[in-house]
């Protein structure tokens, strides 16, 4: 009996010991050397596309499937989608009333605001919408009027919005179509921590999962977003331009324009990080590329460089190369970049 005990001691030590330890999960390896992707917004721009750095991970929905949204961190930020048409807007009333019935030529002759794309609290229109009673925040007596473009079937393209409310993570808003008698929808809304905002759509009553991937797994956005741009026809007065273009991830994202001042293949690790990045979220925007008159198509500008910093902290220096794809179908940017290390 001993020695049967000795000898399946001996086999179990000897299994043991020729048993092979699990392998450590490699480190992410950043792919050498230039890369390109082709980013398809479509010949109408209808998508918009997000997508990381370090997986090249790129996911696809609707630009214009929300209409406001709420910030899921303690910047209690609210946003609008000016991009979502071309009258798309909405207008700030101080100590109006909800039930305030606005005339069809009010409506007609409103000077519509959206927010400006780099983000800037002050560059809102939802700025400074609260006051503050401990840890709650509280809407001001603010009546805000939505005009959801023409594309919007009669009675519902005018919304009114009162924003009452945000205690912890939710906030409490009410709104109606302004030809509504008697429907008023309370809203309360949860945040979402894994996310940046949660977004709402009027048209549909309902809450829309416009981020499609965790905050932590996204540094950019292909979209659509409205801004104000001198008008060279009309002297230089700025005009609302729906644009497509680059913008930033609000987690951590930041990046530079470093046209002019260094060659793309100069760029390393230790020039990106004597930068002061730009935190707006439009740093990279839309103007790499430019309308041409004589070739009656977007011409894109080689010359012009970025370097951003990821939600993880790595740098990348990157370009576009082209707007058009094979088939010469404009809406199909193509970006090249090299992680630099």
């Amino acid at each position: 009996m001993r020695n049967l005990f000795i000898l399946i001691s001996a086999s179990l030590f000897l299994l043991s010991s020729c048993e092979r330890p699990e392998p450590l999960v490699p480190p992410l390896q950043f792919p050498a050397g230039l890369q390109t992707k082709v980013f398809g917004l479509g010949e109408n721009y209808e998508n918009q596309i997000w997508f990381e750095f370090s997986s090249q991970q790129m996911i696809m929905n609707r630009h214009d499937n929300w209409d406001i949204a709420f910030s899921c961190d303690e910047s209690h930020r609210i946003l609008v989608n000016g991009g979502k048409n071309a009258n798309f807007g909405v207008k700030r009333f101080i100590g109006r009333d909800f039930n305030y019935v606005f005339t069809p030529a009010e409506l007609k002759n409103t000077t519509w605001d959206f927010d400006n794309p780099s983000g800037e609290e002050d560059s809102l229109v939802f700025s400074k919408w609260c006051s503050y009673s401990g840890n709650q925040m509280y809407g001001k007596d603010y009546l805000y009027l939505f005009d959801l473009g023409d594309d919007t079937l009669g009675a519902k393209r005018y919304v009114k919005l009162k924003i009452l409310e945000r205690t912890g993570g939710v906030y409490t808003f009410k709104w109606c179509f302004v030809d509504d008698t008697v429907a008023i929808y309370e809203e309360f809304k949860r945040i979402d921590e894994t996310r940046n905002y949660i977004y709402y759509n009027f048209g549909s009553q309902s809450e829309v999962y416009n981020e499609p991937l965790e905050k932590t797994k996204w540094d950019i956005v292909f979209t659509t977003y409205k801004k104000w741009i001198p008008n060279e026809s009309n002297g230089n007065l700025p005009y609302p331009y729906v644009l497509r273009g680059v913008l930033s991830n609000a987690n951590g994202v930041m990046a530079s324009e470093v046209t002019g001042k260094v060659n793309f293949d100069d760029i390393t690790l230790s020039y990106a990080k004597t930068l002061t990045l730009n935190p707006d979220f439009d740093e990279i925007g839309y103007d790499w590329k430019v309308w041409s008159m004589t070739a009656n198509k977007y011409t894109v500008d080689q010359n012009k460089i970025y370097v951003i910093r990821d939600t993880k902290g790595d740098y990348y220096k990157l370009k576009f190369v082209d707007f058009y794809d094979d088939l010469g179908r404009k809406g199909y940017p193509k970006m090249a970049w090299e992680a630099l290390k």
